[in-house]
């Protein structure tokens, strides 16, 4: 039997595939990320099939699938076929594997297949996430194997993403997190140590967005102040808090953060229910608030900002 129909070849493809997924939908390319997703649940699959009996991988309209599998028959390459994604999972279903009932999980198979011919819906793709680590999970489960055998360093992102114990905030930024902090770890691989700690120690690059300057001050209108705030927690450098005014008098402007930034490693987060879980998970020290006192008419530049109010 060909060595790529054995249990370690799909177990080692649906592994690849999966990562392939996670640093997909880290970049929002949600098509690349259906795609690997529905071949890596497919894959997996197939090898807690393999593990069970090597024929039941065997696609029923070809008799002579079986017997090759069987190691009594030979085939050419190009007669040997398996069953899909959608009769592997039936298949597991039918042996109490899997739940008989997964609308979610149905659904990331059609996008997969569907992936190859048209582009699958942004918004639904983004939310797979969470059917492809509980289905991944429960054939581990029956493997015996544990979760960092399979998913490595993106164990802890996995975990959150399936934590039902917290909120989909909670498991959305969790999730940027580990996706940013990967990425830009790959982006020195095979490089000096001292490369990466030489770019976080560098200073802000754009003059428009270091410290202070960025502020303006406007009658009636939003103004955004962005100041060096902390450190991100994707990948250990410095990042920028964004602040919108929230009240006024004729010496200060009140400002209360409404995003977090590092351009870094392009994490992000936006608004307050993301900002309450970066601050209370991994920044506590991150500013809330700050007042910034002027004059009527003073440039952003000579602006003197007063004393943070964090919380």
């Amino acid at each position: 039997m060909d060595d790529s129909l054995s249990f370690e070849s799909f177990f080692e493809g649906a592994k690849k595939a999966a990562h392939r997924a996670m640093d997909d939908h880290g970049r929002s390319e949600h098509d690349e990320f259906a795609l690997h997703a529905g071949v890596a649940v497919e894959k997996l699959a197939k090898a807690v099939l393999v593990s069970k009996n090597p024929l039941y991988i065997a696609d029923i309209r070809n008799a002579d699938m079986m017997l090759y599998l069987g190691n009594h028959l030979q085939l050419p390459a190009e007669k040997v076929r398996t069953a899909g994604a959608k009769e592997a999972i039936a298949r597991l279903r039918r042996i109490g594997v899997l739940p008989q009932q997964d609308p979610q999980l149905d659904l990331l198979i059609e996008m997969r297949n569907g992936a190859a011919h048209a582009t699958p819906d942004s918004t639904l793709a983004k939310g797979m996430i969470s059917p492809l680590a509980r289905t991944i999970e429960t054939m581990l489960g029956d493997l015996g194997t544990p979760l960092d055998g399979f998913w490595e360093r993106w164990t802890k992102a996995v975990q959150d993403a399936v934590n039902e114990q917290e909120d989909q905030v909670f498991r959305d930024v969790h999730l940027r997190i580990a996706q940013a902090r990967h990425a830009f770890e790959d982006r020195f691989i095979g490089l000096p140590p001292e490369i990466k700690e030489q770019l976080l120690k560098s200073p802000q690059p754009r003059a428009e967005e270091h410290w202070i300057r960025e502020l303006q001050i406007r009658d009636h209108s939003v103004v955004v102040l962005k100041s060096a705030s902390g450190t991100c927690p994707a990948c250990g450098g410095e990042g920028l808090l964004a602040f919108e005014p929230v009240a006024f008098t004729p010496g200060a402007t009140t400002f209360k953060a409404t995003g977090f930034g590092c351009y870094l490693c392009s994490f992000e987060v936006s608004g307050s229910d993301e900002l309450a879980v970066l601050r209370e998970a991994h920044v506590p020290d991150l500013m809330n608030s700050m007042t910034v006192t002027h004059g009527r008419t003073s440039p952003p530049e000579d602006l003197a900002m007063g004393e943070p109010q964090a919380g």
